[in-house]
């Protein structure tokens, strides 16, 4: 049995990783089931000529932006850029620098049918290949999602959805900021396929630490309704523990100036406040109209470009 494919990648001047992206694709996909593909570039307002004459004879699509989203808002305008004008069995996500492999499109794919084409395959990384302190960072990245929003994200961009949950993932508000994030939040169902990271084609990574922090944030922002009220638990047991402290100086008449423990409470009453405030602001933002990539998706598309 054959299927049809339609890959996603979201591309910003990285054009010499797509003409080598594009070889290796046909290459692995070809001899398969997996032979009727397309890839759906999203060029993300590129400020670098594309040489067409390179990407002949390859089954690809051009979505140009009308201005630079950024990579995560380009994912999501690829997704609902299918969901409306195509169909497919099956779609992929993945990177265009080389670090999402190709070779990996197989088990991806495979893994995606073996779940009845009713589960989101994503790829965990089980090796990073950056810097030992960007390792570090990230480590600490994931450890401050886990503890503001009780959710584990151990997987990046590179994944299978099936024809039935597209149209589902596209009406997902949260993919806008983070696809892998608004996919666990949206509880539709998921499963990750341990893989190696591959190496990039040419030119250096744009993860560096700044934008590490802003893809984290973004993740975070996803969850900001849970991530309020834990705040606002965290600060209300350290109000609670402040007052304790503050009672047991009193009881056993501890030395401690007057002036030092108003000013710590009052640091906590602060803290609390603010909180409360942004957990108001956040609960009566979401009764308000959400922005669904599926139905504002073509306010960002110039035009689409049939190779």
């Amino acid at each position: 049995m054959s299927y049809k494919i339609a890959i996603v990648t979201p591309l910003f001047n990285d054009w010499d990783c797509l003409y080598k992206l594009v070889e290796e694709i046909r290459t692995v996909l070809s001899p398969t089931q997996y032979s009727d593909y397309k890839i759906v570039v999203v060029d993300d307002c590129s400020s670098l000529e594309v040489d067409k004459n390179r990407l002949k004879n390859h089954p690809i699509e051009i979505v140009h932006l009308n201005k630079n989203l950024g990579h995560q808002k380009s994912i999501a305008i690829g997704l609902s850029y299918l969901n409306k004008n195509s169909e497919q069995d099956l779609v992929v996500v993945m990177d265009v620098d080389g670090e999402d492999k190709p070779e990996h499109l197989l088990i991806l794919l495979d893994e995606a049918i073996k779940s009845k084409a009713n589960e989101i395959v994503f790829a965990r990384r089980t090796k990073r290949k950056e810097s030992f302190f960007f390792k570090i960072f990230y480590k600490v990245y994931k450890f401050i999602f886990v503890f503001l929003t009780g959710k584990v994200i151990n997987f990046g961009n590179y994944s299978v959805i099936p024809k039935i949950l597209l149209d589902k993932v596209a009406h997902i508000s949260d993919i806008w900021n983070h696809y892998p994030g608004g996919v666990i939040r949206s509880r539709l169902l998921y499963k990750s396929v341990g893989l190696e990271r591959g190496d990039r084609y040419t030119g250096k990574s744009k993860m560096n630490y700044t934008s590490l922090v802003i893809h984290g944030l973004s993740a975070v922002a996803v969850y900001i309704d849970t991530v309020s009220v834990r705040l606002l638990i965290a600060v209300s047991l350290l109000i609670l523990m402040a007052i304790l402290g503050i009672s047991v100086v009193f009881l056993f008449k501890f030395s401690f100036p007057f002036w030092g423990l108003l000013l710590f409470f009052g640091i906590l009453m602060q803290a609390f406040l603010s909180t409360l405030i942004l957990v108001f602001t956040v609960l009566s933002y979401r009764v308000n109209f959400n922005f669904l990539p599926a139905v504002h998706f073509q306010d960002y598309i110039q035009s689409v470009e049939k190779i």
